[in-house]
């Protein structure tokens, strides 16, 4: 390239674009290579195939190097032969079946599953269910034994779909898959530096893509039910349940226990540590709980057929070890593994549940009126609960050595870990820790990634947070990243350990680095949770925290109460946002009070103002509607109301699919609650995040095309943050002033740069290149003592900025073409079926909404359509829904049976596919669209863009030139001539 760069004939140019082109796809396999070995998931843009991947993916290979293990009889192992022999023999011993006596406890569970579930659950699969298992996988993942990863599969679905979706049906339906396809690699993760004996090493599956596209369409198709099946106690893997909810719950319980000093009845929490959790799951015995649960034979066998089947190797410093015939064991890697396990379970809740039931055992009630607590589980991680006295230990035991004869599943008694209430003497409980066989704590510690208990040092509590967080900004791997890369690591992975630097927390369009507030975000994140528990007042969580702090109020009226748990008090402060962004959706209009609650739509004033007229105040919403349907009394209305107010009440639709008060987000489009909007308000009311805001184009510094490491520079230089001689002076550091490149003039930003004029973003790019080049330069002579001539520094930065265009184009090129297969062009639907194209128009001053539809047979032809408008403005999404299930009623009402509906709102589509539930308008709506498809199999929702809408686009603008509902047999003047050409 270098010799024939300045040839200016024309087959000499060519000749270098290709070598170009070339060079740049090189580069890019040369980085996506590093980066999958160095497993950098995080890393999105900034620097490119530079040390940081190459001493990633080193520390990675020397972290997992196994150079002595002491083997169960205490021998040392230390060659590799030797090794590999003990991790063998480590393995088979592992998953060996054991008997055990199932029937105590699968006979306590009760079938949970109805026939339709299993129709679901059974069903053919199909290619679309195949498509979105695989991309729900992250494209780098860990390949399996054959060797593709998902982004190989993703890259070339179009060509390989219909095999893969072939195979897959033909596996299940035959019962069983080819011996290779279920083969897997034991990755052996080191659990501590010099991992010394194999309990010191994590096991984790490296499966086939292959076969964790059909695992994962089991997967998909289980978590719809898993409600149903597990208990409210278990709050992982479980649509709709939190992680932080058990961890609230177990913080609100050991803040009771602490509390307690006075009375004679002690109570207890255990904490048990399950050891190898998933490896040692007796196979019978989860097919035992499935039968239980009512699963139907056929799920069973697809089920015990993905768990059965596998062939284990082990991977013991790269070599194989193999094969390892397992007789019990569910993978860690597998997505059906923790669906499965959480199955299992249930067994220990049945058992606990029956023990209570008895009068055996007692749960903890933290306060008069609150529900009893006897268990927490989160996957394996498990709190128990007592009365701490001798009888409920020993009954307790007995229950976990049931549990563990029946299930595999084996207590680690030396991790476990008891705390008592402070009324327990402390030779009682010294007593009831021997009995137990656990170590007694003055508090249990970390519980999902959560301190249980928080005393008055807030500061010694968290403290391990900011030494994570410093010692992985410190490692080496971090020390290799430039300035831009340390942003985007503590971006994308620390978030916020710069916090306290207000400036940085600025937006990047108002002169800071775009970090978040750590203040701002916290709040943000604990919204989240009085949110759930707003949404889902019936949850074990949500009870437990009315009973103890507002049995009496709602929680937006709450007081922070008496000697509060810090995770209320942080909820009581937290809910400001929820204050600052929610409204209630309009039901059954019996609980919302027109004066004391926000329910007007809008994004400011959705409560209505004061004053109003006496009267008014003690009025509820139903009050303003007629008695008999659900409209606005439009005599009523203005009669109590000044105009403005009347108007805006007026304004505010009322959807019939809505049947329930609830309390709605309104910063969403969907109206469910997301941090990110959440931090935004936070940001805008709580914190105040102009304080720190610099006026200026800093937007064009980011948009410069060029690499992220010179665009972090040239913010630098702007902000007057660059460690120039003159800078590191002001800040009362002692240095020389001079150039430490010429040693004759002062070194400031003018010195070493000597200006920059900004143009386009490419000329702001190669600039800002050559800036960045100057300054490596000036470093390089600083601490190496190496120097570059000037014109070595200029063809270094043309060089460099060059090859970064190229990638940079050629990326952007790859990613542009991925979406040229979206549908632009109306297509004919297959033989025997009917398209209806649906669309909505806001039709701005009149304050409509208005709707267009058209059906279509297989040869184009215009079989009917509709428009229909209403007066009421309502959001985009709820406009296309409502749009969307006005059209399939009307197929309904035409005894179409086979219809492809689509649509250009790419979100309402999408929540369709997920069959997402929840509390707005919006998903009210949805609902009801699922509903009806659920009754019509062969009702079909896609998306497509405006330009293979137009048909429906064009009906709907049109709509005002008819009455507010039209239905037309005969094809409109205004759509005549699309149809026609579509029809081509």
């Amino acid at each position: 390239m270098n010799e024939i760069r300045g040839n200016q004939d024309e087959e000499g140019s060519i000749q270098y674009q290709e070598l170009s082109e070339r060079h740049a796809t090189l580069l890019i396999q040369e980085e996506g290579y590093w980066k999958q070995r160095a497993k950098m998931h995080w890393l999105q843009e900034g620097d490119m195939n530079t040390r940081f991947f190459h001493m990633s993916a080193t520390v990675r290979s020397k972290k997992k190097k196994v150079t002595k293990f002491i083997a169960d009889n205490g021998t040392e192992a230390h060659t590799q032969e030797e090794l590999c022999e003990v991790a063998k023999s480590y393995f088979d011993t592992l998953f060996k079946p054991r008997d055990g006596d199932h029937d105590p406890v699968l006979n306590l569970i009760q079938p949970r599953v109805i026939d339709d579930d299993n129709f679901i659950l059974t069903a053919p699969i199909t290619k679309v269910e195949i498509q979105q298992a695989l991309f729900q996988m992250h494209p780098d993942k860990s390949p399996g034994p054959d060797g593709f990863n998902p982004a190989f599969y993703q890259r070339f679905w179009e060509q390989c779909s219909d095999d893969i979706f072939s195979a897959a049906s033909t596996w299940l339906e035959r019962g069983y898959f080819p011996t290779s396809l279920n083969e897997t690699n034991i990755c052996l993760i080191p659990k501590c530096d010099n991992p010394a004996s194999m309990k010191d090493l994590r096991p984790i599956s490296l499966c086939n893509v292959l076969y964790k596209m059909i695992s994962k369409v089991l997967a998909n198709r289980l978590k719809c039910c898993l409600d149903k099946c597990v208990s409210q106690e278990q709050s992982a893997f479980v649509e709709g349940r939190s992680i932080l909810d058990n961890a609230l719950i177990a913080t609100e319980v050991i803040h009771a226990l602490k509390r307690k000093t006075k009375g004679r009845r002690g109570e207890l929490t255990l904490k048990i540590d399950i050891s190898k959790a998933y490896d040692k799951v007796d196979w019978g015995f989860l097919r035992g709980v499935m039968t239980k649960m009512g699963f139907t034979d056929v799920w069973i066998r697809w089920v015990m057929m993905c768990v059965s089947s596998v062939n284990y190797s082990v991977l013991m410093n790269s070599d194989r070890v193999g094969p390892i015939s397992p007789g019990r064991g569910l993978r860690q890697g597998d997505p059906l593994s923790p669906y499965l396990f959480i199955l299992v379970t249930e067994c220990l809740t049945a058992l606990i549940h029956q023990a209570v039931g008895r009068g055996d055992l007692h749960g903890v009630r933290i306060c008069r009126g609150a529900p009893e607590v006897s268990h927490l589980l989160f996957a394996d991680d498990c709190f128990l609960f007592c009365r701490a006295n001798v009888a409920e230990v020993n009954e307790l035991m007995r229950i976990l050595h049931t549990y563990e004869t029946a299930s595999g599943q084996e207590v680690n008694l030396v991790k476990s870990e008891v705390f008592i209430s402070r009324n327990m003497s402390q030779a009682a409980k010294e007593d009831l820790s021997r009995i137990l066989g656990v170590k007694l704590v003055l508090g249990t510690g970390i519980y999902l990634g959560l301190p249980s208990m928080v005393g008055r040092s807030k500061k010694a509590i968290f403290s391990y947070i900011k030494d994570r967080i410093w010692k992985r900004i410190n490692s080496c791997r971090g020390r290799a990243l430039s300035k831009a890369g340390k942003e985007i690591m503590i971006k994308s992975v620390l978030q916020a350990i710069p916090s306290y630097l207000g400036r940085l927390a600025c937006p990047k369009a108002h002169g800071g680095l775009g970090f978040r507030n750590f203040e701002a975000f916290n709040k943000a994140m604990v919204a989240k949770q009085v949110w759930n528990i707003v949404q889902n007042p019936n949850s074990l969580v949500a009870k437990l925290i009315k009973a103890r702090y507002f049995p009496r109020s709602s929680l937006f009226e709450a007081p922070l109460g008496y000697n509060p748990s810090f995770a209320w008090r942080s909820m009581w402060q937290a809910r400001q946002i929820l204050s600052l962004g929610c409204r209630w959706r309009i039901g059954s209009w019996v609980n919302i009070r027109v004066m004391h609650n926000p329910w007007l739509r809008g994004s400011a004033n959705r409560s209505v103002p004061s004053p109003q007229p006496a009267g008014v105040y003690q009025l509820s919403v139903r009050d303003l509607l007629h008695e008999n349907y659900k409209a606005w009394n439009i005599v009523k209305v203005p009669n109590l109301f000044s105009k403005d107010v009347a108007e805006k009440i007026l304004e505010t639709p009322l959807v019939s699919s809505v049947r329930e008060d609830k309390v709605v987000w309104e910063e969403e489009r969907n109206e469910c609650y997301l941090v990110k909007s959440g931090y935004k308000l936070a940001m805008r009311y709580i914190i105040g995040s102009d304080k720190y805001h610099v006026m200026g184009n800093w937007n064009g510094i980011w948009k410069a095309q060029v690499l992220h490491k010179a665009r972090h520079l040239l913010w630098r230089l702007c902000r007057g943050c660059l460690p120039t001689r003159s800078r590191l002076l002001e800040r009362r550091v002692e240095c020389t002033l001079n150039c430490p490149v010429c040693d004759e003039e002062i070194e400031d930003e003018l010195h070493i740069f000597l200006g920059v004029h900004n143009e386009s973003s490419d000329t702001v790019g190669r600039v800002t290149m050559l800036l960045w080049c100057i300054w490596h330069n000036r470093n390089d002579k600083l601490w190496n003592d190496n120097v570059q001539m000037p014109r070595q520094i200029g063809r270094h930065a043309f060089d460099a900025w060059n090859d970064w265009y190229s990638v940079h184009k050629l990326q952007s090129n790859n990613v542009s073409g991925t979406t040229e297969a979206d549908l632009v062009r109306w297509e004919k639907p297959a033989l025997d079926w009917v398209k209806c194209n649906v669309d909505v128009v806001f039709v701005s001053g009149s304050g409509r909404t208005s709707m267009g539809l058209c059906f279509r047979d297989n040869n184009g032809h215009f079989i009917s359509g509709i428009t229909q408008w209403q007066q009421t403005v309502i959001s985009s999404v709820e406009g296309e829904a409502w749009a969307l299930l006005l059209t399939m009623e009307e197929a309904r009402y035409r005894e179409l049976d086979r219809v492809q509906f689509e649509s250009d709102s790419k979100v309402l589509v999408e929540v369709i596919h997920m069959k997402r539930r929840g509390n707005s308008e919006f998903l009210s709506i949805v609902h009801d669209i699922l509903s009806l498809m659920s009754s019509f199999i062969n009702f079909e929702v896609k998306f497509v863009r405006r330009q293979a809408n137009l048909v429906a686009h064009t009906l709907a603008r049109a709509t005002n030139s008819w009455a507010n509902f039209h239905r037309f047999e005969n094809i409109p003047f205004c759509i005549e001539r699309l149809v026609f050409n579509e029809m081509q």
